[in-house]
């Protein structure tokens, strides 16, 4: 009899082991398999734009990198098709897809504010306009809006400083209020280091189209004006092409490093010409959002604000550029940051 009592516990206690060894492995087995957080980020446009577009872009593979065994992020162009947009944009929510729908700038407010009414369950980050909360309150979205006239005027302050005639130009892509926000940094910035500069604001009333930009660059050549400011996605490619025809024009890129993406492509004429980039990180922007989604410290319904401080924007520094200041020069534009960045210098906004 006790030796059958010993063999009964002995086979409890395998299966007992047995059965614990299989939950803990279902337990790993369900870790391993749960499901990702998935990140569609919608542009109404196309990449190959070598600066907003493509940011964000990089944005997302950034996000795959570096925490692809909880996320995935991938990027969905809706074309410059404008009677597309809203179509695709609502496919995208009713696909019920995604945990967080990306999208953003002044063209998809409108259907954005509305399909975030219809769909409350839905996540979305709208970046590059103001979000209205108090119009439109969302608990299901939160809006990133750089601090664009902070890094334009810096890189106002250098285009004066690069300036040979005295007469600098800001080319932009459509009259737009963040497109205005550049405009009033860059206008500050350049006053800023010389009172006296003339500084010009002209629009290509495009963001697609690269040969109006070139149209639109060459008429502010002609007229003598020798460092222009191309802000206009696809459509301020063509200003790197105008400057290529004028004797010391100089072109100031936009959003990513044009220059070191010129440099990157072997079009080293066009990156010569490139001085600096008004880098807004919409990359970083992005990416460090989803590192606060994933720890839970995100909060939705308001509005951030993202500047010099934490590098959201800046100014890039080429061989380009390096050629054209002083290191004396450069000293001072670091100097000009840093009285941003501290409030000393507090800059123009059209918001």
């Amino acid at each position: 009899m006790k030796k059958l009592l010993t063999v009964l516990l002995a086979c409890f206690m395998i299966f007992a082991l047995v059965g614990c060894t299989k939950s803990e492995g279902g337990q790993e087995e369900q870790g391993e398999t749960a499901e990702k957080l998935k990140i569609a980020y919608c542009i109404n446009g196309t990449t190959g734009d070598k600066s907003f577009f493509d940011s964000g872009t990089e944005g997302m593979q950034w996000i795959n990198r570096d925490f692809g065994d909880k996320v995935e992020a991938t990027t969905i162009e809706f074309t410059y098709d404008d009677s597309t947009w809203r179509t695709q944009l609502e496919n995208a929510f009713m696909s019920e897809e995604y945990d967080i729908i990306i999208v953003g700038t002044y063209d998809m407010l409108g259907m954005t504010v509305e399909l975030t009414a219809e769909y409350p369950d839905q996540k979305v980050w709208f970046y590059d306009e103001q979000w209205d909360f108090e119009a439109n309150p969302r608990e299901n979205v939160l809006s990133l809006l750089f601090k664009q006239n902070e890094g334009s005027y810096v890189v106002g302050y250098m285009a004066a400083m690069a300036s040979q005639t005295g007469y600098i130009t800001f080319c932009g892509g459509m009259s737009n209020t963040v497109l205005l926000d550049f405009y009033a940094g860059y206008k500050q910035g350049a006053l800023a280091y010389n009172p006296d500069i003339r500084v010009e604001e002209t629009w290509m009333n495009s963001f697609s189209d690269p040969s109006t930009g070139k149209n639109v660059a060459t008429a502010s050549y002609s007229d003598g004006a020798d460092v222009v400011f191309a802000c206009g996605g696809s459509a301020g490619l063509g200003v790197f092409e105008a400057a290529l025809d004028f004797e010391g024009a100089k072109v100031i890129g936009v959003d990513g490093n044009q220059g070191a993406a010129f440099e990157a492509a072997g079009d080293t004429e066009k990156a010569a010409r490139t001085i600096t980039s008004m880098t807004k990180n919409v990359n970083q922007g992005f990416y460090d959002t989803c590192k606060k989604e994933l720890d839970g410290t995100l909060e939705y319904g308001q509005n951030y604000r993202l500047g010099l401080n934490g590098g959201y924007v800046g100014a890039a520094v080429t061989a380009a550029t390096e050629a054209t200041f002083t290191a004396e020069q450069l000293a001072a534009v670091e100097d000009v940051k840093a009285k941003i960045a501290s409030g000393e210098i507090v800059v123009d906004t059209a918001f």
